[in-house]
């Protein structure tokens, strides 16, 4: 990408990432003119087309316009046949994990690193005719729109949440109200953020409308509790625990689980199970709760087609080779377009899992460059990634 840009903040905003953060993020949408002019033409209708053809892009085209249209939804991939037959208005074709795809709309994730690089999720790009959008109504998370080519006005509306009422269209999930409260038509260049819940509405006014969305990353809290309690059943199960049974409580007296009643759960069943509850500890529930989260967030969704490249000699692959590289100049690695990395003070999170390594050794993972000899415990994590194509070393 011969133009680079390194922020959505260009001069001409008269912002800064520190006021935006403090200012805007998660709090109200904000429209930047022109702040990203070198953006225009880094991808076009052709590249889009091309993508929702593939047998591993991931497409889909909306058709409607209008409140009360009968909006319909339809799944990739596509034929060129098909797509060249499309009418002349009223359709959006969209393409999710673009960044994946082409270069140079993969650099535009660095204008984004004023943020945690594990919240963000893709680069979605739409192409509409006059006319197209998706109609009205909200995500769960935050998103930029960056304009690439054409025009597109957007209505903004009310705040919405799992209450707000919807469409009864099992195709597409648009609101069943939109009350209008801003209104704004954006050109080549401009930036759109929204924050989570806000009511939006899109719908190009020019032919060869182009927008790329870069959304985030919001696991919800049932996602969260779901996978902690996987993590909490996994430990269970590594300590030879999860055949172990219930047991009636008998001791003579009064206080029996069996009850004189039988069909009764008494007191007594209630506090043996209270007794199982705190065996997992608060510290064990942060634990696992901590391991979940780098889990959802670094958790990979679209996945090219991945080339086999030629294998790392054996050699290297010795703790005393990889040390004795690091120890030279450094240990460079190469990271995968699909590839999401976080980092804990006791974890590595790649691509959904989990290794237990000292933070200074995943940090380096994390930056793509080893500098600090590894243990024998890192250089079998690292193996592990090289061997499932997380990670490539970037070895002449």
């Amino acid at each position: 990408m011969n133009r680079v840009c390194v922020s959505i903040f260009s001069e001409s905003t008269g912002l800064t990432e520190a006021i935006f953060l403090r200012q805007y993020w998660q709090k109200k949408a904000l429209l930047l003119r022109a702040s990203l002019n070198d953006l225009m033409g880094v991808v076009d209708a052709s590249d889009l087309m091309a993508i929702a053809c593939e047998e591993d892009g991931e497409a889909r085209i909306i058709k409607g316009f209008g409140m009360n249209s009968q909006w319909s939804c339809e799944q990739g991939p596509f034929s060129e046949e098909y797509l060249q037959s499309m009418p002349e208005k009223n359709w959006t074709l969209l393409v999710q994990g673009v960044d994946q795809w082409i270069e140079e709309v993969n650099a535009v994730m660095g204008m984004f690193s004023f943020l945690p690089k594990w919240r963000l999720e893709d680069i979605m790009a739409s192409f509409a005719p006059i006319g197209g959008g998706v109609g009205p109504h909200f995500d769960y998370y935050d998103v930029f729109l960056l304009q690439v080519s054409g025009t597109r006005e957007w209505k903004l509306g009310q705040m919405c949440n799992d209450a707000s009422t919807l469409q009864a269209n099992a195709q597409v999930k648009l609101l069943d109200e939109f009350v209008t409260e801003q209104t704004m038509t954006v050109n080549p260049g401009d930036v759109l953020y929204i924050p989570a819940g806000v009511a939006h509405w899109g719908t190009a006014v020019t032919d060869d409308c182009i927008t790329l969305s870069v959304g985030f990353r919001a696991p919800s809290q049932k996602e969260l509790l779901l996978a902690t309690l996987e993590n909490l059943i996994d430990d269970i199960a590594q300590l030879g625990d999860e055949n172990q049974r219930y047991r009636d409580k008998v001791d003579g007296s009064e206080n029996s689980s069996i009850d004189e009643n039988s069909f009764r759960i008494n007191t007594v069943v209630e506090t043996q199970l209270s007794a199982l509850v705190q065996t997992l500890t608060p510290q064990k529930i942060q634990g696992a709760i901590n391991k979940s989260f780098g889990q959802l967030v670094t958790e990979p969704r679209y996945l090219p087609p991945i080339e086999e490249g030629e294998e790392a000699d054996q050699d290297e692959l010795t703790l005393e080779g990889i040390n004795q590289l690091i120890n030279e100049n450094g240990l460079a690695l190469l990271q995968p377009v699909y590839s999401r990395f976080a980092f804990s003070d006791k974890s590595l999170f790649v691509n959904g899992v989990a290794f237990s390594v000292g933070e200074l050794f995943a940090k380096e993972i994390c930056d793509g460059l080893l500098l600090t000899p590894v243990s024998e415990v890192e250089k079998d994590v690292l193996i592990t990634l090289l061997e499932s194509g997380d990670i490539e070393l970037a070895v002449n």
